[in-house]
């Protein structure tokens, strides 16, 4: 059926249809071609995903307040445990507050 199709096509009907398929095909590969960021980050480049000056970062690592791990005397960092750490940080809004006091009050905790 397809077949059929493509005959029925006029030489500038075909180049149109040639030209949005690999128009299609090649978006689909070059999306799966992107470089995916490192999961593994140096300190500048942690410090850059952070938005901190380096030395800010150094001071957390040494208070232990940021999740890290050190090889040597090199300092490293997961990608995905520093979105977790941005994370923590969350203000509650004023509903989310209200509700956690209205669950406890009703829980009958003293």
């Amino acid at each position: 059926m397809a077949l059929s199709f493509l005959t029925n096509l006029d030489e500038k009907e075909f180049k149109e249809f040639l030209k949005e398929a690999l128009k299609e095909i090649l978006s689909d590969n070059l999306s799966e071609l992107k470089p995916q960021p490192a999961e593994i980050l140096n300190v500048q480049q942690a410090a850059d995903f952070l938005k901190l000056k380096i030395t800010t970062l150094y001071e957390k690592t040494s208070r232990k307040l940021i999740p890290h791990f050190k090889k040597g005397n090199k300092l490293y960092f997961h990608r995905t445990e520093l979105e977790e750490w941005i994370k923590q940080g969350k203000v509650k809004t004023y509903d989310e507050v209200e509700g956690e006091v209205l669950t406890y009050l009703l829980s009958g905790k003293p």
